[in-house]
């Protein structure tokens, strides 16, 4: 039976870069554009042009012609997003099953949720907000090399060497790195997740408490950011109160006090004298320490009163007009500056400031947030006492970016630096090329991201690590499904997934960074981070074959009890009937079936609490490092 093909509409340079990523997936291809593309690579040119068909992708009988109605997926990558949804439901209609990926863009934001909800099996796809998560990866000031939310969990890529299993886990690459990225929880969000296992109700106590602890040191660090004139403020204003209580207390004891000070410092000056003044007391007997202290009072109660309506004045402004001044950025965060970026500026900006950074945004237009445009110069007057931690460069022009970046590279020589390439083939090679910075390349990302989606899986977001893009992938488990009945040791070491979370299908909660032994089933949902050529290995079913094994050696004759323990050890870990091991337990050395290292340190812990001497070695034919257990 011949294998449906994949049908790409729009052959600009996204369009093209998803053909060649699309190329290594051994599918037909079938390409429609409105007009001849002027093509980058001359040899996906040779191979492509013959299936190539010219018109208008909103056409029923241009899309039959291309073969929309028996692909399997069907690209839809005009720049044009209303092009691309009318063309969506045009192939809906002559499809059924097909799956669609439009692209969108962020003006389209509500349309593409709602095709969503309302047409299953089609994925709307925005580059502005893909290429977002790699532009934050690439300014975040911390040690962590990305960020992930799944289930409510953070999970973040830190260099390290791996400690505990069940709190880390190696990122898979197909390349080894020096030092490891390990996946790693970084604090708990929700209820749903916890390393290994369900949440118990316990976690939920815990997790209050933290939260008061969380405010109290939010208060706390308040207090400390005070500057020294704000402290004297606040004290002569403390000490206003303190001796108005005295000074103006009189006959009628400390209330008096209380209320004509406060009248005073509310700025009412005649009727606050107006309490002493009697039939029996005069203007005339009133002291002159009287007259002057409620005269110095109701100033500071002016100054006072005015500070409160300017700050009344300026909420209703921003929150009703949308007028917001720009401020110097606070002292006890880090300074991003962003350059242009317009929405994608917008979504970058949200997401440092969620990670308690400071942003300053420059731009030649309107930004849409309410802010004025600062222009280049009055973004760095703002930032003469502060040097910046990151610079983002995001403007659509790349020499433009450049001469920008470089400029800034010279004031900020320690910043990291991000440099927006809309479609730079190798922005990579660039990057390295300045030293310095990071190019990153929206194409590439965009193009990993649909071509994952157009084999079905759901891309929950994209990041940039080392020069590879990563994906943040859910898949859901189903029957014949590639991953059904593996373990996750299995996934890790012979697709090349990392797994991040598991979710049964009877269950609530989530299992984070589930154990190298548990078992995909038909409805669970697994979320892993990998490569496009780690979904390839999956979609194509070519898993690499573990690399290692146990050699063991039973000292002695066991006991009954002790011989029944080794045989259920072996049974499970090796995936054999219990009868099956007996071999293995004649006091001679044996080797166990190829193992995945996991599963090999696993058996060894557990044989070696049961007093079996072994040794993780590399199976036959492999050169991987030795382990003692």
């Amino acid at each position: 039976m011949a294998t449906p093909p994949v049908l790409v509409c729009g052959l600009g340079s996204l369009g093209q870069a998803c053909l060649r990523r699309l190329s290594r997936f051994d599918v037909p291809l079938r390409i429609l554009d409105l007009q001849r593309p002027s093509w980058a690579d001359p040899e996906l040119e040779q191979r492509l042009d013959p299936h190539l068909v010219l018109g208008d992708m909103r056409l029923p009988h241009v899309l039959r012609a291309a073969g929309a109605e028996e692909a399997r997926s069907v690209l839809l990558l005009s720049s044009r997003s209303t092009v691309n949804f009318e063309a969506a439901l045009q192939v809906r209609l002559l499809n059924p099953q097909a799956r669609i990926v439009a692209r969108s863009s962020s003006q389209q934001a509500e349309f593409a949720a709602l095709l969503e909800e309302k047409l299953p099996g089609i994925a709307v796809l925005d580059p502005v907000l893909l290429t977002a998560e790699a532009i934050t990866a690439a300014l975040r000031p911390s040690r962590q090399a990305a960020l992930f939310q799944v289930e409510g969990q953070t999970y973040g890529l830190i260099e390290g060497r791996l400690d505990d299993r069940r709190h880390q886990r190696p990122l898979q690459l197909a390349a080894a790195a020096e030092p490891p990225l390990l996946v790693t929880p970084l604090a708990l969000v929700g209820r749903g997740v916890a390393p290994g296992a369900p949440v118990p109700p316990a976690a939920g106590r815990r997790w209050l408490r933290s939260e008061w602890s969380l405010a109290a040191a939010r208060v706390r660090g308040w207090l400390r950011r005070r500057s020294r004139l704000q402290w004297i403020l606040a004290g002569a204003v403390l000490a206003l109160l303190l001796a108005g209580l005295q000074l103006f207390a009189g006959p009628h004891g400390w209330r008096q006090g209380v209320f004509v000070t406060l009248a005073l410092l509310k700025g009412e000056y005649v009727d606050a004298v107006a309490v002493f003044l009697t039939e029996q007391r005069s203007i005339g007997e009133a002291s002159g320490w009287l007259i002057g202290g409620t005269l110095l009072y109701a100033l500071v109660g002016t100054l006072l009163t005015s500070a409160l309506v300017a700050v009344i004045l300026e909420w209703l402004l921003r929150d009703r007009l949308g007028v917001r001044r720009p401020r110097p950025p606070r002292r006890d965060r880090p300074v991003v500056l962003l350059v242009e970026g317009g929405a994608l500026a917008d979504r970058v900006q949200r997401d440092l400031e969620r990670e308690r950074c400071a942003v300053v945004r420059v731009s030649e237009q309107d930004s849409g947030a309410g802010v004025p445009s600062l222009g280049l110069a009055e973004g760095l007057a703002l930032l003469q006492q502060r040097p910046a931690a990151a610079l983002g460069v995001l403007s659509a022009d790349l020499l433009g970016n450049l001469h920008t970046a470089l400029a800034l590279q010279q004031r900020w020589p320690q910043a990291r630096l991000a440099v927006l390439a809309a479609s730079m083939g190798a922005a990579e090679q660039l990057g390295d090329l300045l030293g310095g910075m990071t190019v990153i390349s929206t194409t590439d990302l965009v193009a990993d991201a649909i071509v994952a989606t157009a084999f079905g899986e759901v891309v929950l977001g994209v990041c940039r690590v080392r020069g590879v893009t990563l994906l943040l992938v859910r898949y859901r488990i189903t029957a014949d499904d590639t991953l059904c009945g593996r373990s996750v040791a299995r996934l890790e070491h012979g697709y090349g997934l990392t797994c991040l979370a598991l979710r049964r299908s009877r269950s609530a909660a989530a299992m984070g960074l589930p154990r190298a032994e548990s078992i995909v089933a038909a409805g669970d949902q697994l979320t892993v981070l990998a490569d496009l050529d780690a979904l390839r290995r999956v979609e194509l079913g070519r898993a690499r074959p573990p690399a290692w094994c146990l050699r063991l050696q039973v000292i002695g004759t066991p006991d009954a009890e002790r011989r029944f323990n080794l045989q259920q050890c072996l049974a499970r870990w090796l995936g054999r009937q219990p009868g099956e091991v007996l071999p293995l337990l004649d006091g001679r050395e044996h080797h166990t079936p190829r193992l995945d290292l996991d599963i090999s340190e696993l058996l060894a812990q557990d044989l070696h609490h049961l007093g079996v001497r072994s040794q993780v070695v590399p199976a036959a034919g492999d050169g991987a490092t030795r382990t003692e257990a």
